[in-house]
């Protein structure tokens, strides 16, 4: 697992109350440059963060991070790791109403995967 995705949500209240694009800035960091096989080969990071949160707002932000991951990797396959984990993510996910009928719903639909 990648620590700097960790680091990400030690804190994240007081740096989203500095910055209202903390998100979006620090997901960048991490993607900025990554090629399309990066993209594709980092997803596994993402599915290990969201089975540790626990918060609907946390769970929604990196969620759209795994949609971004998905449109630099320029593919609807689904990796190996998030297809051997769908059903006990969506099961994880289904608990944060909102997370689940809007990001968790669109990341379905981009991927093509069964409801």
């Amino acid at each position: 697992m990648d620590c700097r995705l960790l680091e990400i949500f030690v804190g994240w209240e007081d740096k989203l109350g500095d910055d209202e694009w903390y998100f979006s800035n620090s997901f960048e960091s991490i993607y900025k440059g990554m090629s399309p096989e990066e993209a594709f080969n980092y997803i596994p990071n993402v599915i290990e963060v969201l089975f540790k949160l626990d918060d609907d707002y946390l769970i929604w932000e990196i969620l759209y991070f795994l949609m971004q991951l998905y449109s630099i990797a320029d593919t609807t396959q689904i990796h190996p790791f998030l297809e051997r984990n769908w059903s006990p993510l969506k099961q994880h996910i289904m608990i944060y109403e909102e997370s689940y009928a809007n990001p968790f719903k669109e990341l379905t639909r981009q991927l093509r995967m069964k409801e």
